[in-house]
């Protein structure tokens, strides 16, 4: 069950997520609920900077094994913890047991499709944090890589709402004959997500050595592996999945008309609508300005993106 004490968790880890989320017709909230804060917490040990990442390859195993029931626990959080400078992040790890006597407790088909969610999530997860070890440049070979790992990551969670909306809310979800095709658009909705977070990050994963672009792409603009990815370089493979992600956007236009819940409606729009504004902020500023800082949208979009969500 989704209590005040889970509620002021999810609010403290997320900023606009919990925006949407409390509007959720509440047979999707706790599922969707639960599967944000379980996603979270194993991105938190996947990114965990300070300590080595066989220790957070471990970690991720260890998830892995009692989501799928064969461990009752995870050892090593806590330190993990400890090397956190969010404390709300800390705070998450600590609260792991909770979360888990949660997972076990929610219903067998909701459980199910977490299952499902998070273990595909640990699976890129893992990947990433291995090619990290192996401190591969550039992560993906070609573009396929890179949308398998939007996949892995995002993809899921696309197809994760979907079917619990539709196990939840039946009808008052979506048409049942259209399932296959938003299982289709919700999974290119959360892959635009996720390129539209890697677009944006690539002041911060280029110069630490982390590439998500496709390897392929790059040397055919004229990359000599090796040497840094200058912006005659990088412009146009920025630009070619600049527009992938607002292919994957419109998938996401489609997925919003076909949801018949209002409640639903609004916290998928918000998400898109936010991704889409930062895309437009990513491209106006263009690849050489990307590298060099982080651009976002402020808080006062953040919100203006409520109320769009909410009346149009």
């Amino acid at each position: 069950m989704l209590s005040e004490d889970h509620n002021a968790l999810l609010k403290s880890v997320s900023r606009s997520f919990y925006l949407s989320m409390r509007w959720l017709p509440s047979g999707m909230r706790e599922p969707v609920s639960l599967g944000y804060l379980l996603a979270r917490l194993s991105d938190t040990v996947a990114d965990a900077s300070g300590i080595a990442s066989s220790e957070r390859l471990e970690l991720l195993n260890s998830i892995r094994l009692l989501i799928e029931g064969s461990a009752t626990s995870v050892e090593g959080l806590e330190k993990v913890a400890s090397s956190l400078e969010h404390p709300d992040e800390a705070l998450l790890l600590k609260r792991q047991a909770d979360l888990f006597s949660w997972y076990q407790s929610i219903d067998a088909a909701n459980r199910d499709h977490l299952s499902e969610v998070i273990l595909t999530i640990i699976h890129g997860q893992t990947w990433d944090a291995t090619c990290f070890e192996e401190k591969r440049f550039v992560v993906c070979e070609k573009s396929e890589d890179l949308l398998r790992y939007t996949y892995w990551v995002a993809g899921c969670v696309g197809e994760f709402w979907t079917k619990v909306g539709f196990t939840n809310l039946g009808r008052k979800f979506a048409a049942p004959e259209l399932a296959e095709e938003m299982l289709i658009s919700g999974r290119k909705l959360g892959q635009a997500l996720q390129l539209v977070n890697i677009l944006r990050d690539l002041h911060e994963d280029l110069p630490a050595g982390r590439c998500y672009l496709p390897k392929v792409e790059l040397i055919e603009a004229g990359w000599t592996p090796g040497k840094p990815v200058d912006a005659s370089i990088g412009e146009p493979v920025f630009n070619r999945w600049a527009s992938k992600c607002e292919e994957f956007l419109e998938a996401g236009d489609t997925y919003c008309h076909r949801v018949n819940s209002t409640r639903v409606r609004l916290c998928t729009r918000l998400p898109k609508i936010l991704a889409r504004r930062t895309l437009s902020k990513l491209e106006l500023a263009g690849f050489e300005a990307v590298v060099s800082r982080r651009i976002k949208v402020s808080r006062a979009t953040v919100w203006q993106s409520l109320v769009e969500a909410f009346f149009f």
